[in-house]
């Protein structure tokens, strides 16, 4: 079965419901760093009128949500340091509004791409699909100009075949009223598997007690469940599953077990399953080795974060972009480019990257469409095998 599309803003993602009531963004113009363009032939990182070519950080670097960070910059910062290029950063501080006014300055200043850390950019990018210009990172997955490395919807996917990779046969979900469409991902991916989903309960953003919807999926005879939650109810459901006596396999997307909830959880996130598209920054590889230089070469205070490993993978793109570019880098050449891209090798960090178009239309542009599953062990993420490619979930038809 193909896997259905989420068309509804209103499931852009579970922490978008936490966003705050800012709406403007900001512009704080910076470089990548002094050096000068590689000596490849025809690379240059000029524009047409002989200056530094611009690369727009986006983010909601400001917003009190706990999935952003302001580590997206020194990311980019560090990861483009070696390029000539100039990096300009815009905060979108948690709003369409803010992210709207991010792609208008991104035209107005003629960047030649725009990494999307995390924001509401991904779920409306016209603008900058007009203009012709790259959005890498949090993409739309079906623009002529995105270059998704993790895609909000489909890394729900992701979940639901982390879990069922545990040996879990039958799934429960709890999930954060409103957000069906992305409990269907969870579900496509679990029953791709062989599973099957045996019951499912919604939760109200301000539910006081869990303790009802964990009994409707304990008493559906789920052997797993799936947390489809905020991080703060994610901690409720979890001591109300503790609560109930009953031993389930748990897990949810790495982005809201935060150090901070499995630290306050502690041994209640014992061997629980979280699943991602990227490695997490406290693993070890060539490709995080390289991150954590880069991040601390241009804030030595820098600390490494999910969302800052999905930036530097972006900008990392783009510099492997950059010496295929014979002349002026420009919005264009730039965008043919990055789609030119085959095999790019970025440490282990996400799989090969190559600037392939899956057949399914409402993921075409999801190129890194790969997860890899965590388990919690002492508070610390354990890595669980390779990546796997979700790929034949999403073209089945």
């Amino acid at each position: 079965m193909r896997v259905n599309r989420v068309t509804s803003t209103l499931a852009v993602g579970l922490s978008l419901l936490l966003v705050s009531t800012a709406c403007s963004s900001s512009d704080n113009a910076g470089t990548a760093g002094d050096s000068g363009p590689s000596a490849e032939p025809g690379l240059s990182s000029s524009t047409t009128s002989g200056t530094k070519a611009k690369v727009m950080v986006a983010g909601d670097i400001t917003s009190t949500i706990p999935f952003t960070v302001p580590e997206i910059v020194p990311a980019v910062k560090g990861a483009l340091r070696d390029t000539g290029l100039q990096v300009v950063t815009c905060d979108t501080k948690g709003t369409p509004g803010g992210a709207q006014a991010c792609e208008h300055q991104a035209v107005a200043d003629g960047v030649v791409a725009v990494i999307n850390g995390f924001s509401q950019m991904n779920a409306d990018q016209a603008i900058l699909t007009k203009a012709n210009i790259a959005l890498l990172g949090q993409t739309d997955d079906t623009s002529p100009t995105s270059f998704d490395i993790n895609s909000l919807y489909g890394g729900y996917v992701s979940l639901g075949l982390g879990i069922a990779k545990t040996g879990c046969d039958k799934l429960g979900i709890l999930y954060l009223d409103g957000t069906d469409l992305l409990v269907d991902n969870v579900k496509n991916g679990f029953e791709a598997q062989g599973g099957k989903e045996v019951a499912r309960a919604a939760v109200a953003s301000n539910a006081p007690d869990l303790t009802p919807a964990v009994a409707k999926i304990t008493g559906a005879g789920a052997q797993c469940v799936a947390l489809s939650l905020t991080p703060t109810q994610v901690a409720q459901a979890i001591t109300a599953i503790k609560q109930s006596g009953k031993s389930l396999i748990m897990g949810g997307v790495a982005g809201i077990f935060t150090p901070q909830v499995r630290k306050s959880l502690g041994s209640l996130v014992e061997g629980v399953v979280t699943v991602t598209t990227t490695e997490d920054p406290s693993d070890n590889g060539p490709g995080l080795d390289q991150y954590r230089a880069d991040i601390k070469a241009v804030d030595s205070g820098a600390q490494p974060a999910s969302v800052g490993v999905l930036v530097w993978a972006a900008a990392k793109l783009v510099a492997a972009a950059l010496p295929k570019i014979e002349g002026p880098v420009t919005a264009t050449t730039m965008l043919a480019a990055l789609n030119g891209l085959r095999d790019v090798d970025l440490g282990g960090v996400i799989p090969n990257w190559s600037s392939v178009e899956l057949d399914n239309p409402a993921y075409k542009r999801w190129f890194n469409h790969y997860g890899v599953t965590y388990k919690i062990h002492d508070g610390n993420l354990v890595r669980q095998g390779d990546f796997y490619d979700l790929a034949p979930v999403l073209d089945a038809k």
